[in-house]
Formats: C-alpha cells, sequence, structure tokens
C-alpha cells in the first residue's frame, strides 16, 4: 500500500501482512511474514529514533508542526495542544486498526 494512500487496508491486506490465512476450515499462521511484519514496524521506529538522535546532538529537533515538541540547544518546549491531539490521533490509529482485526476474526468466525 502507497503512504500516500489515505485508503483503509481491507481485513484481508492487514492479515495478509501480518501472515495470517483464514479459511472455511482452518486458520494458518506464516510466521515468516509475521516476523517480517513486526520487522518492518522494528525498522520504521529504530530509523526515526536514529533521526530524533541525530536532531538531538545537532542540538536542534523541531516536531513542533506535528506533535507539538520542539528541543533546542537551551529550551525545550511542548504545545500540549498539538501533542494531545498528536497522541489522540494514534489512539485512534490503534483503535482502528484492532477494531479491524476483531471484526475480521468475528467475520471468519461466523462462516464457520
Amino acid at each position: 500500500m502507497d503512504k500516500n494512500d489515505n485508503k483503509s487496508p481491507s481485513k484481508e491486506e492487514i492479515l495478509d501482512q501480518i501472515g495470517i490465512d483464514i479459511n472455511d476450515e482452518k486458520i494458518v499462521f506464516d510466521f515468516a511474514k509475521t516476523k517480517a511484519f513486526f520487522e518492518n514496524i522494528h525498522n520504521q521506529i529504530q530509523k526515526t529514533s536514529e533521526n530524533i538522535e541525530h536532531g538531538i546532538k545537532e542540538g536542534k529537533l523541531d516536531l513542533e508542526s506535528s506533535i507539538g515538541f520542539k528541543l533546542e540547544d537551551e529550551k525545550i518546549e511542548f504545545d500540549l495542544g498539538k501533542t494531545k491531539s498528536f497522541l489522540e490521533e494514534i489512539g485512534e490509529k490503534i483503535e482502528h486498526f484492532l477494531g479491524s482485526l476483531e471484526k475480521t476474526f468475528d467475520d471468519k468466525n461466523s462462516k464457520s
């Protein structure tokens, strides 16, 4: 899925990404895909933390526009409104993802 595509992935796409195949009579876990999925998440988090670390070493880290956090040599600023919005948005995305997974399992179970 393209990062610029705002369309939510389908239930089947989500399950495929994490290595789960559910059909009428069995559930198959592809641990290679599951491992790759979590390695991808790990790599994204690691890249972000390296960028943050680089910003800190350079004496400037400006996440002000996105999450309301700005770090400079002699001061740290928090915009609580932006930080709250950022955390709420992350929470909504997690809820949506988990809801999609739950619905997918419920749909597959009701078909069995």
